[in-house]
């Protein structure tokens, strides 16, 4: 502001000089100040509007110069795109699944991309912080997310709105991966598919239990799904993480469990642990003699989907340089060996249908949530 008031007044003064000039005395005699050897009274009344427009038009062009020159730097050509370090945001803490997904893709990008790729954990507020991060940086390219679905399709609706709109803050880049969840029966369930334990749930209304990993987390809606679906109804018995859910079904304390495939693979060892159905649409890879809800219900799926995303705004030739990046690191041998061993199936998409995903599943779920009042 210091330099535009500058300019306007050097302005004024150039396009003062320039005017006629009169006689010092007239101008005392216009009672006006003779700084310029002449006063505006007198100006206006020789020259008339011809004063007035070369001030404005001399005006005009000073502060159309000064906002060119204080603008912001030109933005990098998307040409020249990447010229430095790309990060990867992950809202979660190092060693969980996103984060080690994030660690495999990230070598095999820096090879296609030419330059390096870091990963930045942020984790808290059910992945918030570091979505929160992703919507309001630059959208360059050079900051994007690798989050699962409950950031843009769960998170928002427990604990209170975030910080950035879901929907609206985030350009989709592409599907990374689907990981499903394993319907365990205990060792003294009378079932052995999902056929039986609805039976079984109808005979006994309310009695049959299922351990889940947290209220509002991934199991306890899959299950809630299946319930609404299948018209039967079986009561949650929340743990705080997977081990003790596992430590539950085992001993007896509830008759079946819902948790992610690498997560269940321990306790399918023990004798007399049932696994009863995944709940994907297809059966996983990872275990392909156990068959999907979807067989029993149709329609029925429920799968958690890891995604990569970038600030809105973000110009749609990044967007694909980054997409054929991370594709070309999902064509990778180590990638795909590690995705499998994790119970994790590579999927990919185009931004259009990552976008049309995240829209069906924000109006899914949040229909699920709201309807079991769950807050926090």
């Amino acid at each position: 502001m210091a330099k535009l008031s500058l300019l306007v007044r050097t302005t004024v003064a150039i396009a003062a000089a320039r005017s006629p000039r009169v006689p010092r005395s007239q101008a005392k005699a216009d009672g006006c100040c003779p700084c310029f050897g002449t006063s505006f009274l007198t100006r206006f009344r020789q020259q008339g509007p011809h004063v007035v427009a070369r001030l404005a038009a001399s005006l005009l062009a000073t502060v159309a110069c000064l906002l060119i020159a204080t603008a912001a730097p030109a933005a990098e050509p998307v040409a020249n795109f990447p010229s430095r370090p790309v990060r990867i945001v992950v809202p979660f803490t190092p060693g969980g699944g996103t984060d080690i997904i994030a660690r495999k893709l990230a070598p095999a990008m820096q090879g296609h991309l030419g330059q390096s790729v870091v990963i930045e954990n942020k984790p808290g507020a059910n992945a918030r912080i570091g979505a929160n991060l992703v919507a309001k940086a630059e959208p360059d390219g050079y900051t994007i997310l690798l989050t699962t679905s409950g950031a843009f399709v769960i998170s928002p609706f427990i604990g209170g709105k975030p910080p950035y709109e879901p929907l609206k803050d985030f350009a989709p880049v592409t599907l990374v991966a689907r990981s499903s969840f394993l319907v365990v029966a205990g060792p003294k369930v009378p079932a052995s598919s999902i056929t039986d334990l609805i039976a079984l749930a109808k005979r006994q209304p309310g009695k049959v239990t299922y351990a889940s990993s947290g209220v509002g987390g991934p199991p306890h809606l899959a299950a809630e799904l299946l319930k609404r679906a299948a018209d039967f109804d079986i009561r949650m018995i929340p743990y705080g993480g997977t081990g003790d859910v596992n430590v539950a079904l085992l001993r007896g304390d509830v008759d079946i469990a819902l948790g992610a495939i690498p997560a269940m693979a321990t306790t399918l060892q023990q004798q007399d642990v049932k696994a009863l159905a995944v709940t994907s649409a297809r059966r996983s890879a990872a275990l392909p003699n156990v068959p999907s809800i979807a067989e029993t219900v149709p329609g029925y799926d429920f799968s958690t989907w890891f995604a990569v995303a970038a600030p809105a705004g973000t110009p749609r030739p990044i967007i694909e340089r980054m997409r054929a990046a991370v594709l070309s690191a999902l064509n990778d041998a180590s990638v795909i060996e590690a995705f499998a061993r994790d119970g994790s199936e590579i999927a990919t998409s185009t931004p259009e249908e990552l976008r049309e995903l995240m829209e069906a599943d924000y109006a899914k779920y949040g229909a699920l949530i709201r309807s079991l009042n769950i807050k926090d």
